[in-house]
């Protein structure tokens, strides 16, 4: 007889009724796992990705989930765990397929779109950029069980990613989703697709990932795991990402360093550039500022577009040094001077260049003047321009 069906003493002021049954935590995680058994393991890491970034912006750990799915008899937990399988960390990766392993040694089923051991493969990776450098995408093509994926990584210097975008290779290669990201956005980017090594797409990007995992999510993270079209925010894929990129390098891969040397030599040639700066000190001054904030960042100090140009003038000047009223004044002629430094050195084209710096001055001139006005921001000051 079973439990239900045995006969009980009715309660006083009771109604007679049927004991609710007790709803398993993960029964909501479990049913959208199933809907993945028949996709793709492209569809699956995605999945996986924004489950990790759920919990990451719930505060709670992922051991819990990987240790309750390993202990179920389901097609549904197994296909969750292989897809947990290929983002995040080493550390989870391991911990998700040893417990995926546990399950299916059990005689589970697999999902149609896993093959046992399958690895990704690097086959190629491209920058694109806009004029002044200050906009980048990386794209990395990585090939698993004969499927192609590539990552792209919207990127600004010193704010890190932005946007990351996980699509099927097209049949034509990975230059083809860059020429139809171009054609739609004819004034975003130039028209320049630059060839890049595994290294270099890693030391590029690599920064990135491991920033935003200590930082955290901001306050737009959470409207970005809503799931509009509308919203596309990098924590939905940053847990894809870190196992993206990762597997480009070896473990004893160490990115290049800019030497400080590196400040003194743009300063130099910025001072014999021709600025047009009768206050050579205070040129000096600024440049000394800005190239520093570069190299302590780990970029090249001439690759400065109005983003970062922005935020260092935030950051490095107005939330810590206390500028004089005469050198205010100055600053809008050094900073327009160091903004035309800047595209020289990288040979960009002159008339165009210049031309689209003086159309973003007055909006960094102003995001700096309104910095620098700010109380709170004053009381942290604790330095001098010069």
């Amino acid at each position: 007889m079973s439990p239900q069906s045995k006969s009980r003493k009715k309660k006083q002021g009771k109604a007679p009724g049927r004991r609710p049954q007790q709803q398993s935590p993960y029964g909501a995680l479990l049913e959208s796992a199933a809907a993945l058994r028949s996709e793709s393991w492209l569809l699956a890491d995605a999945w996986a990705s924004e489950l990790y970034a759920t919990l990451w912006l719930a505060g709670s750990g992922h051991s819990p989930m990987i240790e309750a799915l390993a202990a179920m008899d389901e097609p549904a937990a197994l296909t969750a765990l292989r897809a947990l399988s290929g983002v995040g960390d080493e550390e989870t990766r391991a911990a998700a397929a040893a417990a995926a392993e546990t399950v299916a040694a059990r005689g589970v089923a697999e999902p149609s779109w896993y093959v046992p051991g399958a690895a990704l493969e690097f086959r190629e990776a491209f920058l694109v950029t806009n004029l002044l450098g200050d906009v980048e995408v990386v794209a990395i093509t990585q090939e698993r069980a004969s499927a192609r994926e590539t990552v792209l990584f919207m990127r600004q210097p010193v704010l890190g990613a932005t946007a990351i975008e996980l699509f099927a290779t097209p049949d034509e290669g990975t230059t083809a989703l860059l020429e139809d990201m171009i054609a739609s956005t004819p004034e975003a980017f130039r028209d320049l697709i630059t060839p890049l090594s595994a290294a270099e797409a890693f030391d590029r990007v690599w920064p990135d990932v491991e920033q935003f995992w200590e930082d955290g999510p901001d306050e737009e993270a959470e409207e970005g795991l809503i799931g509009s079209e509308d919203v596309r925010h990098p924590i939905q894929l940053i847990a894809l990402a870190d196992a993206r990129v990762s597997a480009l390098v070896t473990d004893d891969h160490e990115i290049p360093v800019f030497s400080p040397e590196r400040t003194d030599e743009v300063v130099e040639a910025f001072l014999v550039s021709e600025h047009g700066i009768a206050d050579v000190e205070a040129a000096r001054a600024f440049a000394r500022i800005v190239a520093s904030a570069a190299v302590e960042q780990n970029r090249d100090p001439v690759v400065y577009g109005p983003a970062s140009l922005t935020a260092v003038l935030i950051l490095n000047v107005a939330a810590r040094l206390h500028v004089s009223d005469a050198d205010l004044a100055l600053l809008p002629d050094i900073v327009r001077a160091w903004a035309y430094f800047t595209a020289d050195a990288r040979n960009l084209p002159r008339d165009e260049a210049r031309a689209a710096w003086d159309e973003e001055l007055p909006t960094v001139l102003a995001e700096f003047s309104e910095a620098y006005a700010d109380p709170e921001l004053a009381a942290e000051r604790d330095g001098q321009f010069r």
